[in-house]
């Protein structure tokens, strides 16, 4: 196994995750988000070309791995010999793909043991969920709890593919896709199982995540979180610490608490509203005055006096 960094991209985001295929071993632990650059800039990324098919030809067989309803296939940039959705590998086999995106059959280990949506470590010597599934999220460190999840791959818009967690009963969202961070090349889209939330700790996340607010209607779910702090810099969203969101992305990124809007029309009580910095206010020296596009209108980012 080789140990690589490995970028994902979520829907309308960037993220960052470990996962375990084929000749590609631990990545550095964080599912992150990127955020927008200022008011008016869109949080989506651009995605990175097809890659090519290899020119091998296909198997077709039952699929080891399978969920109820979906699994349309045909929809991941990895290609080769083999489908990673429709797991079309001969039995005993399971499709996966090398650092080159190409497609390929191998063995199943006998190691391979856990279902859909269980937790799991990607730190390990091999693959630990069953054939199909990729074992996608934070590794393990010791006595600590896995948090990463046996994820299959899926096809954008097919959740149902993803079924739920196993034991939480979490629904999964297909909505991470791999992409190597050195061609920038797209791999495929695995589902996700996020544990739900609020921001502004109302519904907070447990220790060691951060609640990230992720479309229009507010939908917040945790993700691992590096524990930045105010005005540190920052490239993905989970290494700001719970509470705070980080803006500008790349090497202009920085962390800054995240705010209920004042005057806003909001889901929330008053005493969000009168919150402090982190639970719906800003520090004594910065102002809720940085809207972001792409969010609710009532979350904002605190910003220095004066911009």
């Amino acid at each position: 196994m080789i140990t690589r960094l490995l970028m994902l991209r979520r829907r309308g985001a960037v993220v960052v995750a470990a996962f375990l295929m084929a000749d590609v071993g631990l990545a550095l632990a964080a599912c992150s988000t990127s955020a927008p650059d200022a008011p008016g800039t869109d949080a989506t990324t651009e995605s990175a070309p097809p890659v090519g098919d290899g020119g091998r030809d296909a198997f077709v067989t039952k699929p080891d791995a399978t969920v109820e309803g979906g699994g349309g296939g045909h929809c991941s940039a990895a290609k080769g010999a083999c489908d990673l959705v429709l797991q079309d590998c001969p039995p005993q086999q399971e499709c996966t793909t090398g650092n080159d995106g190409i497609t390929f059959c191998q063995p199943v280990q006998g190691t391979q043991q856990l279902g859909i949506g269980r937790s799991c470590c990607p730190n390990g010597a091999g693959n630990p969920c069953l054939p199909g599934l990729t074992c996608v999220g934070s590794a393990c460190t010791d006595g600590g709890v896995a948090s990463a999840r046996c994820s299959p791959a899926c096809c954008t818009g097919d959740d149902q593919h993803c079924g739920k967690s196993d034991p939480e009963g979490i629904s999964g969202a297909c909505d991470l896709t791999l992409v190597d961070p050195t061609s920038q090349k797209e791999l495929y889209q695995v589902c996700t199982y996020r544990q739900r939330c609020e921001p502004f700790q109302v519904e907070p996340c447990k220790a060691g995540e951060t609640c990230l607010v992720e479309d229009m209607a507010g939908t917040a779910s945790c993700v691992t979180s590096a524990g930045k702090t105010n005005r540190q810099p920052c490239t993905f969203g989970n290494e700001c610490a719970d509470g705070l969101i980080c803006l500008g992305g790349g090497d202009a990124g920085v962390c800054h608490y995240g705010c209920l809007l004042p005057g806003s029309a909001n889901p929330f009580d008053a005493s969000v509203q009168n919150g402090g910095a982190g639970a719906g206010g800003c520090p004594s020296n910065e102002k809720c005055n940085i809207q972001i596009q792409g969010l609710p209108a009532w979350y904002a980012a605190c910003s220095l006096d004066g911009g």
